[in-house]
Parts: C-alpha cells; sequence; structure tokens
C-alpha cells in the first residue's frame, strides 16, 4: 500500500476516533484562529481544534493532490504533542495511537 493510501486511511480513523470520543467539534472555528504562526496554533485553538481544523485538513489537501507528504526524523512528530496534551484522559488513547502511527508512517 502506497503512503498516500496509508496516511488516508489512518487520517480517517483519527477523525472518526475523535467523534466517537466526543473530541470533534460541531462547531467552525473562527477563521482568524487559522493566522496563528505559533506551533500547532496554541496560541489560538487546542490541540483538538488543531487536528481536526488544520493538520487533518491539510494533510487530506496533500493527499488529494497526490502530493509528497512531509518526512519526519526519528524523534520528531506530532505524537509527543498528542501524548502531553492528553495525558489527562483516558478516552484519548486510540486518538495517541492513530497519531503515533501516521507520525511512522512519515519516518524518513
Amino acid at each position: 500500500m502506497s503512503e498516500l493510501a496509508q496516511v488516508k486511511i489512518l487520517l480517517q480513523s483519527l477523525q472518526q476516533e475523535m467523534m466517537d470520543r466526543e473530541l470533534w467539534s460541531l462547531v467552525a472555528i473562527e477563521a482568524e484562529a487559522l493566522i496563528s504562526q505559533q506551533p500547532f496554533c496554541m496560541d489560538t485553538m487546542n490541540f483538538s481544534q488543531w487536528l481536526q481544523f488544520v493538520f487533518i485538513p491539510r494533510m487530506q489537501a496533500l493527499i488529494d493532490a497526490q502530493q509528497v507528504l512531509p518526512k519526519l526524523k526519528k524523534g520528531q512528530g506530532v505524537e509527543p504533542m498528542a501524548s502531553e496534551y492528553f495525558k489527562h484522559q483516558p478516552n484519548a488513547k486510540g486518538v495517541i495511537s492513530l497519531i503515533r502511527q501516521i507520525d511512522e508512517v512519515l519516518q524518513d
């Protein structure tokens, strides 16, 4: 299976997992929140919102356009931030696992 196909399936699973765990917002985010220059838009949204409104759509856009996905060096990725953000939310273990899998596929 191609890298694009793997990540597409993982993104769909991540979205579903977030919905199942009530970590998916039914309300759209303000457009101004997307202008942030901070990592993970920490100054304008929480991490779940960043996954929903930034990470998943940007990765999906790359996949839809058949573009090269970003490559991660060992120890880089989204999973450390996910683990920190969700550390007190036992219902988010599936979200963290899926993010870890995405990071692994994107490892250089």
